[in-house]
C-alpha cells in the first residue's frame, strides 16, 4: 500500500504545477526515471545510515526480553536479587528514556518530504500527465484488443515486457479512469484488481485508511451506475479488511434496484457523450487496418512492385532508389535507406532541446491547442541551420521531382507509449489555413527516424494498409489530385505505439511551384475520392 500512497502523494504535490507533457513523449521520461533513482537513492541512504541503530535496539531489546522471561519464571526469586531490582530501575529510569531520543532522532534522519525534493527541481509528473499515461493504455487495450489481464501481467501481444501490476496498481488504474468518466474500462481495471488480489499468496496486508475509502467510494457509485457485480465484490473486499464499514453502508442484495431519491445523484455518475468520430464505422476500420486485419481491396492489388527507380537526377542512373509501391492511385510509395543511422542521430540531438507538445489549429486564426487525437511532441526545425537538413531537402527534390521552394520546415516529432496521431487530412480544407502565394499542401514525405517494436504504422483506412515505420526510410505521397483538388483518399493516421519510441520527420510540399513538375490534366480527375469527404 506504500505504493499507492507514494503515488497519490505525488499526483497532488503536482496537481497545480505546470504540466510538461511527460506522458505525450519518450523524450523527457528519462527525467522522471531519474527522479525516481534519486529519491530511491536518497530513501535508501537514510535507511542504511539507520541500520545499524536499529541492530543496537534489537540486540538490547532481546537482552531484555531474556530479563523479561527469567522474570516471569520466578518473579519473586528475580525482584528479590538487588542487582535485578537496580538494573530494572535503571532501564526504566534512564535506559528507555535514551530509547526514545535515539527513535526520535532516527524519525527525523527517516524524514522524507517530497514537497521538499519538488522545490528542489526535481521532475514530477503531472495530473494531466497521469491522465494521459492511463487513456494511453486504454487507447491501447481498445486499438489493439489487448486482454486486460495480460497487459497487466506485462504481456503485450504475447510478448512478456516487464514485470506484473500490483493489485494496488490495477485499482488506481480504475479509480483514476473512473474519475475521467471513462466507465466502460472502469469495470474491467477494478475486476482485475480484485482478481489479482484473490490469488495472491503472501498474507493479506491492511490497506491504509485513504485507500479502504477510495474502494468503498468507487463501490457505492458503481452501485448507483448499476454495475451490481463489480461493486458488490468491490464492498466485500472493503468489508474484509474492515468489517465496522458494515456500519456506514450496504449495497443490499445484488439484484436491488436504486432508490427513487438516488435517481438525480446516478445520473450525475453516467458517462458524458464521447467524441462521437471514435464512434463511427469508419473509426473502427481504422483500428482494424492498424492491427493488420484488413486486406486491400482488388483495385490497390494491381500490379504493385518493389522496384529501383533513377528519380529526377543523372546520379540516381549510378545509384538508384528503392522505391516500394503501395498504391498508384493515389501514389503512395516508400523510398527505402534514404537517411543513414548517423545523419538520423544528428537530427534526434537536434531536435531534443526544442521538443513541445504537438498541437492542433482546428480554426482559421485559431489558437493552437493540445488535443488527446494527437498525442506527441515536435520540434520545427530550418532547413538551412545544419548541412544534413539541407541534403535531405534536395534528395526530396531529385527523388519526387517537386520543387522545394515553398516548403515548410522539417518537423521532427516523437511518439511514447501509447503516443497517436487520429485519422486526418494533411491538406488544409479552408484555403485561409495557408498563404495564398504558397497553396496548399500538394505532398507529404515522412522520414522515418526509428524502428517501432509494436505498433506505430502509418495507416491509411480508405486504402486498407498501414506503412510500419523502418528507420532511414521515406513515406511519400501526394494530398491532392492533378487538378489540385483535394484528395479525400489520403487520410491516414499514426496508429498507436504498442511498444516502443516512434521518431520522425514530416515534411509538407506546397502548390505553386509544382506547375511543370506535376502539370495538370485536360479534365479534373477529384471526382473518384469525393465519397471519402463524409464520415461513415
Amino acid at each position: 500500500m506504500q505504493k499507492v500512497l507514494l503515488f497519490l502523494t505525488i499526483v497532488s504535490l503536482c496537481n497545480g504545477c505546470h504540466a510538461s507533457d511527460y506522458f505525450s513523449s519518450i523524450t523527457g521520461l528519462e527525467q522522471l526515471l531519474q527522479t525516481e533513482n534519486i529519491l530511491m537513492r536518497d530513501l535508501n541512504a537514510k535507511l542504511q545510515s539507520t541500520k545499524v541503530q536499529l541492530q543496537q535496539l534489537e540486540s538490547e531489546l532481546s537482552a531484555i526480553e531474556f530479563e523479561q522471561e527469567l522474570a516471569l519464571k520466578d518473579t519473586e526469586n528475580y525482584l528479590t536479587n538487588p542487582v535485578n531490582v537496580y538494573r530494572l530501575m535503571k532501564r526504566l529510569n534512564t535506559d528507555w528514556m535514551q530509547v526514545e531520543g535515539r527513535i526520535v532522532d532516527m524519525s527525523h534522519q527517516l524524514a522524507f518530504n517530497l514537497s521538499q525534493r519538488y522545490n528542489d527541481g526535481l521532475s514530477f509528473p503531472s495530473q494531466e500527465d497521469v491522465e494521459g499515461a492511463a487513456l494511453a493504455l486504454v487507447r491501447l487495450q481498445s486499438t489493439y484488443k489487448l486482454d486486460v489481464a495480460q497487459v497487466a501481467a506485462g504481456i503485450l501481444n504475447g510478448i512478456k515486457y516487464g514485470t506484473d501490476m500490483s493489485w494496488q496498481d490495477c485499482f488506481v488504474l480504475g479509480q483514476q479512469l473512473f474519475e475521467m468518466e471513462d466507465y466502460n474500462n472502469t469495470k474491467v481495471w477494478i475486476r482485475e484488481s480484485m482478481e489479482r488480489l484473490r490469488r495472491q499468496n503472501k498474507p493479506k496486508p491492511l490497506p491504509q485508511m485513504e485507500t479502504l475509502n477510495s474502494m468503498e467510494l468507487v463501490a457505492k457509485s458503481l452501485f448507483q451506475m448499476g454495475d451490481f457485480d463489480t461493486a458488490y465484490e468491490l464492498s466485500q473486499r472493503v468489508l474484509e479488511f474492515d468489517p465496522r464499514r458494515i456500519r456506514n453502508w450496504h449495497l443490499g442484495d445484488k439484484g436491488a434496484a436504486v432508490n427513487e431519491e438516488e435517481e438525480p445523484q446516478r445520473d450525475a455518475l453516467l458517462p458524458k457523450h464521447s467524441d462521437s468520430y471514435s464512434l463511427t464505422q469508419e473509426f473502427a476500420h481504422y483500428e482494424k487496418v492498424c492491427r493488420g486485419e484488413v486486406e486491400p481491396s482488388p483495385a490497390q492489388q494491381r500490379p504493385l512492385r518493389c522496384r529501383y527507380s533513377q528519380g529526377n537526377h543523372p546520379y540516381r542512373q549510378l545509384a538508384p532508389l528503392k522505391m516500394e509501391e503501395h498504391s498508384l492511385d493515389p501514389f503512395v510509395v516508400t523510398y527505402h535507406d534514404m537517411l543513414s543511422p548517423n545523419k538520423i542521430a544528428q537530427l534526434r540531438e537536434m531536435a531534443v532541446p526544442h521538443m513541445r507538445r504537438s498541437t492542433v489549429n482546428p480554426l482559421p486564426g485559431g489558437q493552437n491547442k493540445k488535443s488527446s487525437f494527437r498525442v506527441s511532441k515536435n520540434a520545427w526545425l530550418a532547413y538551412e541551420t545544419h548541412p544534413t537538413m539541407g541534403k535531405m531537402l534536395r534528395d526530396l527534390s531529385d527523388t519526387t521531382g517537386l520543387d522545394m521552394t515553398y516548403c515548410e520546415q522539417l518537423q521532427v516529432a516523437n511518439y511514447g507509449v501509447g503516443g497517436h496521431y487520429e485519422p486526418h487530412w494533411d491538406f488544409f480544407r479552408n484555403p485561409d489555413h495557408y498563404p495564398a502565394e504558397e497553396g496548399n499542401r500538394i505532398a507529404t514525405a515522412i522520414y522515418y527516424l526509428s524502428e517501432v517494436e509494436q505498433g506505430g504504422a502509418t495507416a491509411f483506412p480508405f486504402l486498407n494498409f498501414a506503412v510500419r515505420p523502418q528507420l532511414g526510410n521515406v513515406l511519400f505521397w501526394y494530398n491532392l489530385h492533378r487538378s489540385s483538388d483535394m484528395d479525400y483518399r489520403t487520410k491516414h493516421a499514426g496508429c498507436p505505439v504498442l511498444k516502443g519510441s516512434k521518431w520522425i520527420g514530416n515534411v509538407w510540399i506546397h502548390e505553386v511551384t509544382q506547375t511543370f513538375a506535376r502539370p495538370c490534366d485536360v479534365f479534373r480527375d477529384h471526382e473518384v475520392s469525393l465519397e471519402y469527404e463524409i464520415i461513415k
